[in-house]
Order: structure tokens, then C-alpha cells, then sequence
């Protein structure tokens, strides 16, 4: 009992002179700061005047000051109940500067966010633990993308004036480039198929590996990678399928990594029942059993089943049903494998467009996007006709960017507005001045070019080019709109003047005059067909004896009018004019010398270009064309109407129209100064090739391309670079086509779309030549692209 009251009096007289020691504050004095304000530190402060100051007061003063990471040291004391706050800030950021970074590790505005989150940017408070905080994040960025030879060094220096500046120096190293990578455990399909879903693997040809670092390792393509694959076993129906294991070993120099991937395939699920649910409308159970690409007991394929979905979802869509939802329920019987649906749709109401606004066209005439719209201001909603709207306003070409965004009219559940933002481009250019072309040499320009004729749409041409091989003097006008339904028309007129000599494929001289008128009418939404007419008064001269003996004809018949009449057909569904990267354009043209004008010919030509996207923003590109001219009515193909091959727009790396068979001239026979043997009966004397081209009556030329933006500059959206593959021939006759007479070609070609037009060029080597071919490695050129 005394100890109790012993210790009870002890505890009483501990509180008591802790009551003694508090006292109230009356004021609070800060002293020390420099760029924090006092009001800030008074916020952060757990007491304020009037409170009562003491030992405990001042540890949390001290804690809660701390926590602000804004100060390095931290004084509390009270004097005459005056609370006295002695600080010494930690310096602020004069500047931070990361070097020697790469735009394919980190991208300079994701670096530049990162800062300003941290806290790590000019102006701020410097905390040692943030910037600490940020290496570890880089490190660990470029880690993750092969990088493991990554060191960063830090400088920090403090001036006089309490501030910072801090210099980060990345110093990459290599990445470290795939030596293998196997898959293991697979039974259904092959490691090929399965290594073909990663982005990164063994290295591809030397060529296409230049432009997909295929080999260059990445954690997290690899995790790209392994997603991809768990979703191509799921979509074909292994519901089941598992990644057991992921193994990589780095070799001791950090360049090298050998992947090894551990899969569980499982079993192969089937579907079971397909059912229905909902509000159908007026649609039949059958009619949406059709849209579906699966029946009862197919494989379980995930991708078409979401397919499936949208197709009845579009149904829904373009019949005004904007926000209609088709789900679908799944049922899963592990014991027989098999997968039961049920999908339910929900319409929900009809939606009306209420207004369509257009806004970034600052030339372009509104009507000339409207009529590309297939929906109308008061119409019904249809998600179709919108997405194929912006593919047709994307394949004008007047654009670089297209977007579409939906939004409710507030108050209405069955009204939407549409807003389109466009990004326009260069359609036009005006030049004046000199230039040089390896074909046709010096060249006095004058022109102006527009696609977009005072933003009505209309296309306008007006040139005049003249040098050492060709004058060229045009108007060409044509309106794609001639009429609402989209029928089209276009006339112009031109004067032509041709040296063959100075392009080396003949010696004569022709004068064409004349003018031309065309009609185009739509068939479908992506194919026209149209009709041309034209009529010209040419002049030929021919400065050497030819010697074929329909040349020698035609040049002495002195044909001079031509009435030619083209039927055309084409299709394009293109998703961009100037940089494709989906879709096709077909082109079939018929022409047609009218007999009754003085030449009787014909020609016809089929064109196809394709585009397919690939992985890493590739794209590849595969373009053929066919060409055939003949002569009917007892008459020849003219001469000066034949097809030619080699250069930019041909087969690259050979050069200039010298492609086909060679003019020769007799071998005169020499007066031998020493007796010799007479002439061997039966052997001819072999004539001498002159270099000159012929031409031919059939043209083929192929080609393949894989092109990639140039990612390694920030400003390069209007720039493509491109690896190809060009493979062609001409043939003198139409049935002289020989597999012989090809020529192939490969290279790396270069296009930006400048502000006077494409410019682009290119570097090639032949691989399939003939001795005496003329070949050209290297051609520049302006208003030309892929």
C-alpha cells in the first residue's frame, strides 16, 4: 500500500510540472526562409497561437515540418511564450538535365511528365530521395527493354544562392540482341506459327531486320508476346492453355539472351448451344443465325464470336440503333469441353443525328467533307456509313488527319451530335524556275498544281516545262462533283514537242496538239467507271533511216490525226491518299485509236496496288502493273506508242527508259588489209546494238515494298522509308513474252512530302542483269512516292 502511494505522488508531481511547463503561445516567429513563404509553413504547422507549448508540441512540430521534405534541418524553442522556428531549407531546382538519351528507350514528353509528377523540375524543392527514386525508374525502364549495360550519373552541384542544378547522364550501352528463342510443349500448332505472334525473335533477313530490330530484346515485348499467344490458343478454343514457365539467360557480357518458353496446350473446346435473348425487333432468330460465322459443335474461336457480334450489332447500329448492345453469355462443361452461348440483345432507342459540325478546314469548303458524309443532319444513325465516310474523306488527300467524335444532346436520349476535325495538308503548289533530270536533263519550269481548287474540291493544272528532250504545255480542270450524284467531269488541253534522240529510245521528233474531255459515273461507294475522249494533230519526224519496215511505213505515211476514245474502271478503298497503310487500289483502262482518225491502235492496261499493315507500324506494299498495245486494221502499233521500262517509276536501278530490245545498225564490212578467208555461207554478219531502246507492245512490272515511318526523328510524319523489291520486262511482241528478259532489282528508297510537292529517292542494285544493261544506282527525284 506506501509503494502505490509512493508512485502515485510520483506520477502527480510529473504532471504537475508538466502543467507548469506548458504555456500559451502568443506569437510564432519563423526565421531562415528564403523561397518557402511563411503562410506555407504556418499551414503545416500542428498548433497555432493561443495553443499551449510544450516538450510533445515541439517533436510534432518538428515531424510535421519534416514530412514537407521542404527543410534539412529544423529548430523549435519558446521564449516569453514566443514560438521561435529556426529553418534551413533544402535547396531548389535551378535546372535538372537528362543527356544522352534515346527517343526509342524514352520518349522526351514521358520523361518531361515524369519530372513535373516527381517534383524533380525547375523551381521545385530538391529531395535527394525523388531524384534517387527516378534513376531507379530509368534503370529499370531501360532494363526492361534489353538495355543492361544501362549506368546513369548523377552531378549535383548547390551555388551560393541555395539552388541546384542536376545533370543525369545516361549512358546506354548495346541492347542485347536475341541469340535463340524456342517454344517448347506445343502439339497442335507448329514453333513457327507460334514464335510468328512475337515482335521480337531470332533475327530476320539482314534487310527487314534493319527496320524491325527483331532480335533487339525487351521484356516487355516479350510480355506482348506471350499475351498474344495465350490469345491465339484461347480464340482457337484451348481454353485451357498455359505459359508454364519463362526462362531467359543473359550471357556474361549482357549482349547476348537465349529465350525459352514452357507452354500446356490443354484439350480443344468445341460449341455447345447457341441461343438467343432480347429484344429482336422485327429480325428473326434464323435471319441472325446467318450473320453468325460458327454453328453448334465448330471449334471455340474467341475472334469469331466477337466478329459474329459485331455483324449483329451493325445490323442494330445502321438501322438508327446507336447504343444497341449485343453480350454474350458463356457456359463452360469442362467434362465434355464444350462451350454453351447465349447472346442477348438490347436495342435501346432509335437515334437521330441532330447536328454535324466540321471544324480545322481553314481552305476546304464545307460541302466539299458534307458530301463525302453518307449520313445527313435529321437522319438515322449508322455506325457503316459513318466509318466508310471517314475513309472517303481520308482518301481525298486534303487532309493529314481525320477524327469523329460522338456526343449526346443534353436533355434528348435520341439525339447526337457529330463532329468532325480535320488537319489539312499541302494539295497545291506553285513553281517557277530551273531544275535538272538524269532523263530529260535541264528544264525550264513553270507550273501550278492543285488539288483542291479554291477548296472547292475541283482539281486545276497549268504547266509549262521545256527541255534539251521535251516541251510540255497543259490545262487540265476536272470536278469530281459535276453533278450531286457524284458524276464527275474533266477537260483539258495540251501541246507536246518530243526528242526521242536526247531520251535514248529513238532518233525522231514529234509535235502532238490537241485536247481532251472525260465523264466519270460512281457504281459503288469505292468503284467508277468513266469515258475520255481525245483528239490531237501530231507532226513525226524521223532523222535516220529506220530499219524495221513498219518504222520506215510510219514514217513515211505521215499519219497525222488521232482520235483516241478510253474507257476506264477503278476501285479504291484506300484508307489514305499520300500514306496508305490498308486497303487497295485496282485500275483497268482500255483505249482506243478511232478509225476514223489516220492511226488504228490499241491499249490496255491493268494496274493493282495493295497495302497491308504489319506489326511496328509497318506496312507492306505490293503494286503490278500489266501493259499491251497493238496495232488492228492491217495497221502496226506506232512506233512512238510502245511501252518502255527502267528508272523511278519503272524498275529501279536500271536506268531510263533502256530496258527491252536494242536498235542495231548493219555491220559495214572492212576492206581487210591482208587477204583472210571468204565469208562462211549460211553465217550472218552480226549487226552492232546502238544502246537505244525499241520498246514493246507488252510492259509487266512488279513490284514489292516494306515501309516504315522514320522513327528516329521527331518531326517525320510527312517522310517514309521503304526496303523494295522490283521485278519487270518489256517484250518487243505481245507473244514474245519471255521469262529470260526479266529483270529484278532491289533497294531502299527515301519520300517526304515537302511543301513544293513529293520529293524522293532512291538507292538500287540490279541482282538480275544482262550484259550491255544500263543500270543506275542512285535516282532523285520530285513528285514521286511509293
Amino acid at each position: 500500500m506506501k509503494k502505490i502511494i509512493i508512485q502515485l505522488a510520483l506520477v502527480t508531481s510529473i504532471l504537475a510540472c508538466s502543467m507548469t511547463l506548458a504555456a500559451p503561445i502568443k506569437s510564432i516567429e519563423i526565421l531562415g526562409l528564403n523561397v518557402i513563404s511563411r503562410g506555407s509553413v504556418l499551414s503545416y504547422l500542428p498548433v497555432e497561437t493561443g495553443d499551449d507549448y510544450n516538450n510533445q508540441v515541439s517533436d510534432q512540430i518538428i515531424r510535421a515540418l519534416y514530412e514537407t521534405n521542404f527543410f534539412k534541418d529544423i529548430e523549435v524553442s519558446q521564449e516569453a511564450q514566443i514560438l521561435k522556428i529556426k529553418l534551413i531549407e533544402n535547396p531548389h531546382i535551378k535546372y535538372i538535365d537528362v543527356i544522352n538519351y534515346s527517343n526509342k528507350v524514352i520518349e522526351e514528353d514521358s520523361l518531361n511528365q515524369t519530372l513535373t509528377s516527381m517534383g524533380l523540375s525547375q523551381g521545385k524543392i530538391f529531395n535527394k530521395r525523388q531524384l534517387d527514386k527516378l534513376i531507379t525508374q530509368l534503370k529499370a525502364v531501360y532494363t526492361s527493354k534489353g538495355y543492361y549495360g544501362i549506368d546513369i550519373t548523377k552531378t549535383i552541384e548547390i551555388d551560393r544562392q541555395n539552388r541546384v542544378g542536376i545533370e543525369l547522364n545516361i549512358k546506354e550501352g548495346k541492347v542485347a540482341k536475341i541469340s535463340s528463342m524456342k517454344i517448347a510443349g506445343n502439339r497442335i500448332f507448329n514453333e513457327s506459327k507460334l514464335l510468328n505472334l512475337f515482335e521480337i525473335g531470332q533475327a530476320d533477313f539482314f534487310i527487314i531486320n534493319y527496320f524491325t530490330e527483331k532480335d533487339h530484346y525487351s521484356k516487355v515485348a516479350l510480355d506482348a508476346g506471350i499475351e498474344s499467344m495465350k490469345s491465339f490458343y484461347i480464340n482457337a478454343g484451348y481454353l485451357d492453355f498455359k505459359v508454364n514457365e519463362v526462362k531467359t539467360d543473359l550471357s556474361k557480357d549482357k549482349q547476348s539472351i537465349n529465350i525459352n518458353i514452357q507452354i500446356s496446350e490443354g484439350a480443344e473446346y468445341k460449341i455447345g448451344t447457341i441461343q438467343f435473348a432480347g429484344d429482336l425487333l422485327n429480325h428473326s432468330i434464323e435471319e441472325l443465325r446467318k450473320l453468325l460465322s460458327f454453328k453448334k459443335d465448330d471449334v471455340f474461336k474467341r475472334k469469331k464470336i466477337t466478329q459474329s457480334l459485331q455483324a449483329i450489332n451493325d445490323v442494330f447500329t445502321n438501322q438508327g440503333y446507336a447504343f444497341s448492345d449485343v453480350e454474350v453469355a458463356t457456359s463452360e462443361n469442362t467434362n465434355i469441353h464444350t462451350i454453351d452461348l447465349s447472346i442477348d440483345i438490347t436495342p435501346n432507342k432509335k437515334v437521330y443525328i441532330n447536328r454535324i459540325t466540321i471544324v480545322g478546314n481553314t481552305r476546304t469548303q464545307d460541302e466539299v467533307i458534307r458530301r463525302e458524309i453518307g449520313i445527313y443532319e435529321g437522319g438515322l444513325y449508322s455506325d457503316t456509313e459513318l466509318k466508310e465516310s471517314i475513309e472517303k474523306i481520308k482518301r481525298l488527300g486534303f487532309f493529314s488527319d481525320v477524327k469523329m467524335q460522338v456526343s449526346k444532346l443534353e436533355g434528348f436520349k435520341d439525339k447526337i451530335n457529330l463532329h468532325f476535325t480535320v488537319e489539312e495538308t499541302q494539295t497545291g503548289t506553285f513553281s517557277i524556275g530551273l531544275s535538272h533530270s538524269s532523263s530529260t536533263g535541264a528544264s525550264l519550269n513553270l507550273g501550278v498544281q492543285e488539288r483542291n481548287f479554291l477548296g472547292t474540291g475541283n482539281t486545276l493544272n497549268l504547266s509549262l516545262s521545256n527541255s534539251k528532250a521535251a516541251r510540255d504545255i497543259g490545262f487540265y480542270f476536272s470536278d469530281p462533283y459535276f453533278t450531286q450524284d457524284g458524276h464527275s467531269i474533266s477537260y483539258g488541253v495540251f501541246s507536246k514537242k518530243l526528242d526521242a534522240d536526247k531520251l535514248e529510245i529513238s532518233d525522231y521528233q514529234i509535235d502532238e496538239n490537241g485536247f481532251s474531255l472525260g465523264y466519270g459515273i460512281p457504281i459503288t461507294k469505292e468503284t467508277r467507271i468513266g469515258a475520255d475522249l481525245r483528239a490531237s494533230k501530231l507532226d513525226l519526224t524521223c532523222f535516220k533511216d529506220f530499219k524495221d519496215k513498219h518504222e520506215i511505213e510510219q514514217c513515211a505515211n505521215k499519219d497525222e490525226t488521232e482520235l483516241k476514245l478510253g474507257l476506264n474502271w477503278s476501285e479504291n478503298t484506300l484508307d489514305d491518299f499520300n500514306f496508305p497503310t490498308k486497303g487497295q487500289k485496282n485500275g483497268l483502262n482500255f483505249s482506243l485509236a478511232l478509225p476514223v482518225a489516220d492511226f488504228r491502235y490499241y491499249k490496255m492496261d491493268a494496274s493493282h496496288n495493295s497495302y497491308y499493315p504489319l506489326k511496328n507500324d509497318l506496312t507492306v506494299a505490293l503494286k503490278s502493273n500489266i501493259g499491251l498495245a497493238q496495232g488492228y486494221n492491217g495497221k502496226q502499233l506506232p512506233f512512238f506508242k510502245r511501252y518502255y521500262g527502267g528508272g523511278s517509276s519503272s524498275i529501279r536501278g536500271f536506268d531510263f527508259n533502256s530496258l527491252g530490245a536494242k536498235y542495231y545498225t548493219p555491220a559495214i564490212p572492212a576492206i581487210p588489209a591482208i587477204p583472210g578467208p571468204p565469208p562462211i555461207p549460211g553465217v550472218p554478219i552480226v549487226p552492232a546494238k546502238t544502246g537505244k531502246a525499241k520498246g514493246g507492245e507488252l510492259s509487266f512490272l512488279a513490284s514489292a515494298s516494306i515501309i516504315s515511318p522514320i522513327k528516329f526523328m521527331d518531326d517525320s510524319k510527312n517522310m517514309r522509308i521503304s526496303a523494295f523489291v522490283d521485278l519487270g520486262s518489256i517484250s518487243e511482241k505481245a507473244s514474245g513474252f519471255d521469262l529470260d528478259e526479266l529483270r529484278l532489282s532491289t533497294g531502299v528508297a527515301f519520300s517526304w512530302l515537302t511543301p513544293i510537292g513529293p520529293l524522293g529517292f532512291y538507292v538500287a542494285q540490279p541482282l538480275i542483269k544482262k550484259s550491255g544493261d544500263e543500270t543506275k544506282t542512285f535516282d532523285f527525284t520530285l513528285g514521286t512516292s511509293f
